[in-house]
């Protein structure tokens, strides 16, 4: 088939070394602005567990720092492992300090060294051009470049399923031992580092491998070691931490609403993220590509990914239309998904005759949508700054050190707790109440959750000003009970002089 790339090894290589550096290249943009722009919350968790484990070797800071850096770590929930904390740790101790944008590098590595897998899956499933619309989309993305730098997993797990893909089609091809073993490592390394993985492995894996001819599957031994190394990390790590440490006795707990799939509203907030993340345009280019795919298989392939990511948002029906980065997974099916119609363009267009300006004119017009997206992105990163966020929750902190606080403040306290080196006691915001009551485990009315947390503290913290506004309850309590000081960004009530009746 003709196309752009097709016959020019040498520039389709060179096109895609380019559009990997350049993936790189942007995401380190505004690198050290503190890990506040995209899904805080989840940022500093990690960034809190990585810090306590680099202060367990730090020996030349003040005694209480070291000893509320390592507490802080520990009190932070494990679910998945903590491959990227423990990696950003150890490059902490190399670097000889907490530069909390080294884990903003790695994870941002990963997911562009993750484009190769994309391409050459793209390229196998379709041809060169498709392959580079694929890696142009997976790369440049505006959501996709700020999440996929963030201190969290699911850029890793996300690079790990995409390597995990193209391994299997490999060892679909040649399913000798060699593509086996690296199918299987690669897939278990993907559903260890986070298990939801398994939605977008597992379907169409199972989809290609079974056939017509489940009885031949079932007798072959390279299926029984692909298998068996994808799931045996997973497994050992959940048998241990769930009968051996027991930290993962609360990895479900309120993570699953069947009562949401007969809701419209929810399938109308999942729409949402979809358009807020990858967009209704590209999703409906995506699902046009599927029908271009010239093979069967191929379609049959990619249909097992859409498959897996529609399991899985059934799964976790809440959370696909409330967290913008459980789409992330959807960013390469999307991009695969293009592919047929990036190979179907190039065709046609390298059939053109465009004369002694051709060559100049259609490289123009492929690196244009490239620059476009560049300067998009750099206009997003740019437009944020986070930096004078530190040293206003430092300076809480270093006032309520001292003092047992609960508050009202964003991210469920993680900002004062991480700049402000000060857990406080946290007051729940209106959504935790919302996501209680599905799970049918009613907030207690709110004179019981006034006396559960509010008795036996000093002060009630209030920065989280639009969520404050929708506890009208809270804010007549504290208003008509005790004397407030207001403040730059923040409210503080007394609760040791209440006011006289």
């Amino acid at each position: 088939m003709t196309g752009i790339f097709t016959k020019n090894n040498t520039l389709r290589n060179l096109a895609v070394l380019v559009l990997l550096l350049l993936g790189f290249g942007i995401r380190l943009l505004d690198l050290t602005d503190p890990p506040l722009d995209i899904h805080p919350t989840r940022q500093l968790h990690s960034a809190l567990m990585a810090r306590g484990m680099y202060y367990q070797t730090v020996t030349d800071a003040p005694e209480w720092q070291i000893k509320t850096a390592i507490q802080q770590g520990k009190r932070e929930a494990v679910i998945e492992p903590p491959v990227l904390e423990t990696l950003t740790a150890s490059l902490y101790r190399l670097a000889g300090g907490e530069y909390v944008w080294i884990a903003r590098i790695l994870s941002s590595l990963f997911w562009v060294i993750a484009g190769l897998s994309v391409f050459l899956l793209a390229y196998a499933l379709t041809t060169a051009d498709g392959g580079t619309t694929a890696l142009i989309f997976y790369l440049f993305l505006p959501y996709g470049v700020m999440a996929s730098r963030t201190f969290q997993p699911d850029p890793l797990m996300v690079a790990l399923i995409c390597t995990a893909w193209w391994t299997f089609h490999r060892w679909l091809k040649t399913p000798d031992w060699k593509w086996t073993i690296l199918a299987g490592l690669c897939s278990g390394m993907a559903i260890f580092v986070k298990n939801v993985s398994l939605f977008f492995l597992l379907v169409p894996f199972a989809l290609m491998v079974i056939n017509n001819n489940i009885r031949s599957t079932l007798k072959n031994p390279k299926v029984w070691l692909l298998a068996i190394l994808a799931v045996m990390p997973f497994q050992a790590y959940t048998l241990y931490g769930t009968f051996v440490a027991r930290f993962l006795g609360q990895q479900f707990s309120f993570r699953i609403f069947p009562n949401l799939w007969l809701d419209i509203s929810n399938y109308s907030r999942w729409v949402s993220k979809i358009n807020d993340t990858v967009g209704i345009p590209a999703l409906a280019l995506g699902l046009i590509g599927l029908y271009l795919f010239t093979g069967r298989p191929e379609r049959k392939y990619v249909l097992g990914m859409w498959a897996g990511y529609l399991l899985y948002g059934f799964t976790f029906a809440y959370h696909i239309g409330t967290h913008d980065y459980y789409q992330l997974p959807l960013i390469p099916i999307l991009a695969l998904s293009l592919a047929p119609l990036g190979s179907l363009v190039g065709s046609q267009v390298s059939m053109l005759k465009m004369g002694k300006l051709g060559k100049p004119l259609l490289s123009f017009l492929v690196i244009l949508p490239v620059l476009l997206l560049l300067w998009q992105n750099r206009e997003i990163l740019k437009s944020q700054d986070y930096r004078a966020e530190p040293a206003f929750w430092r300076s809480l902190g270093d006032r309520l050190r001292d003092f047992p606080v609960v508050g009202l403040t964003q991210d469920y306290g993680y900002r004062l707790a991480y700049y402000g080196w000060d857990s406080i006691a946290n007051w729940p915001g209106s959504g935790d109440i919302e996501v209680r009551n599905l799970a049918g485990k009613n907030v207690k009315d709110f004179q019981e959750l006034v006396a559960k947390e509010i008795s036996g503290k000093s002060y009630f913290l209030v920065t989280w000003f639009e969520d404050y506004a929708r506890q009208p309850d809270l804010k007549t309590y504290l208003e008509n009970n005790y004397p407030k000081e207001i403040g730059t960004g923040y409210e503080l009530f007394d609760l040791t002089k209440p006011l006289t009746p």
